[in-house]
């Protein structure tokens, strides 16, 4: 009886397996074209052999495909699986931090909806479940998580605003764009410098030919990088267009798509922490972009656990305080200290100053001088973007505390980045301190927070007196 409780997953699930598998039937396929068989005898039985792999495929996709069973009881979701080896596990609705609704367009068109599962205890690379469920069923088990519960504070990107963000993080989209012309430029120099080289030592036509086409070459490279960069960001585009996020009882619910659906309900008792992310373009302009720390958050291959899109200032805290309840006000921070400058530009300064004084010494070394000149000189520009990004990122480094949370500011790369962590949701504070830090009486100090893999923010450079005095006073209120 308890048998037919039990059901498949929706049969689109064997079309996906078989899609996985394409590589493995094309490699027969392949073979039969190449190989040459000497007699009748031996091109049957190339042509069996391949039959029989094609179909051991198509076999295993239907064989899992059918040992895989869910029903939804009262407390949770009991699943059955596995072809040679079977298990049965069960996960308490309790404890799911994470479910996904994703449906694209081919799913679409066979009635088929996949819905991913994730608890603590799940890997950090894939979901505790997720497998093909029908339209009704999928939507039934909406409604059980809904509860009923009207939505509330819902937050919509802006189209404008969501196309800036996906500008900026193509391939990187800005890296691209100015990779391309400086290739273009490049090729350019290289072909003007090899023609008049072959002209001096009167080379063969051959050479002569090379050197001409280098010039269109390097356009067509350039030419492939705006391309790409063009397609990444519509890619990107369609991936988080119709953006918007709201409140439904206990979850905070994520919505978009612009072909391919995608609805993420996310336990708002199990986020860890929200980011506040800003390039430097991003921060002149006054746009402000968050995300969210939890469990089965940014899984997804291309996927960031974006919570809100670039914003203006006013607009981006507002909808932050209405869908966490975070505030920008600090009740006490804790700066790095003016002389510590040097130490956030010791690293980008000595490549700049490597750059600068290869170009001095490129008519001494270099057998192709201007070339070599103008590759350094263009590698000038994002070195001093570089150095820029530092100064910016050492005056917006600090720690601080709210009424609830943990405040730490800090960079990664070249992406500034703010922290705001529950004070329960802190797992450790750690201050460390290098040989030239305790000389200048300075240290870093890392927040450890509860994450599926191992997780911690770090803010550098700050004063270490001031610091132990900043965890000690907010250790004995019991914050953190």
């Amino acid at each position: 009886m308890e048998k037919k409780k039990y059901k498949k997953t929706h049969p689109f699930s064997i079309l996906k397996k078989l899609k996985i598998s394409v590589v493995l039937v094309l490699l027969s396929i392949i073979q039969q074209f190449l190989y040459r068989p000497r007699d009748i005898v031996e091109y049957v039985a190339a042509l069996g052999f391949n039959a029989v792999y094609a179909m051991g495929i198509v076999f295993y996709a239907l064989a899992s495909y059918g040992c895989y069973r869910y029903r939804f009881v009262e407390d949770g979701i009991q699943i059955r699986d596995g072809l040679l080896i079977k298990r049965r596990f069960k996960v308490p609705y309790a404890k799911i931090q994470t479910i996904v609704f994703q449906r694209d367009a081919l799913a679409a068109l066979f009635g088929a909806v996949k819905v991913s599962f994730d608890t603590p205890a799940g890997l950090s690379k894939s979901y505790d479940i997720s497998a093909y469920f029908s339209q009704k069923n999928s939507e039934l088990l909406l409604i059980k998580i809904r509860d009923r519960n009207p939505a509330s504070a819902c937050v919509r990107a802006n189209a404008v605003n969501t196309m800036l963000m996906c500008a900026f993080w193509a391939n990187p989209a800005m890296g691209l764009l100015v990779t391309a012309p400086v290739i273009s430029r490049l090729g350019d120099i290289a072909g003007t410098e090899l023609t008049d080289n072959i002209l001096r030592t009167q080379s063969d036509f051959r050479l002569r030919l090379i050197a001409l086409n280098i010039p269109p070459a390097a356009a067509g490279v350039a030419s492939v990088l705006m391309l790409g960069w063009a397609i990444s960001m519509l890619v990107c585009f369609m991936r988080y267009a119709r953006f918007k996020a709201y409140l439904q009882g206990e979850y905070l619910v994520l919505s978009r798509g612009l072909v391919n659906q995608k609805l993420t309900f996310t336990g708002r008792s199990g986020i860890t922490a929200a980011t506040v992310d800003q390039s430097l373009l991003m921060h002149w302009m006054g746009l402000y972009t968050s995300g969210i720390f939890t469990i089965g958050s940014g899984k997804l291959k291309g996927d960031k656990s974006l919570l809100i899109a670039p914003e203006s200032k006013k607009h981006f805290y507002h909808s932050l305080h209405s869908l966490l309840g975070i505030t920008p006000e600090e009740r006490e921070s804790v700066y790095t200290a003016p002389h510590t400058l040097p130490s956030y530009l010791y690293f980008p300064f000595f490549v700049t100053a490597l750059t600068i004084a290869a170009i001095m010494a490129a008519d001494y070394f270099s057998v192709i001088n201007e070339l070599f000149k103008a590759l350094l000189l263009f590698l000038l520009a994002p070195l001093f973007w570089w150095m820029l990004f530092r100064v910016f990122a050492h005056r917006y480094a600090h720690l601080g505390v709210s009424d609830k949370h943990l405040i730490v500011c800090g960079f990664s790369r070249l992406t500034l980045k703010t922290y705001y962590i529950p004070f329960d949701k802190v797992q450790c504070v750690e201050m460390t301190q290098s040989l030239p830090q305790r000389l200048a009486h300075t240290c870093n100090v890392r927040v450890y927070v509860y994450f599926e893999k191992r997780a911690f923010h770090i803010v550098k450079h700050l004063p270490y007196q001031r610091v132990q005095a900043f965890l000690a006073n907010h250790d004995t209120e019991k914050n953190f």
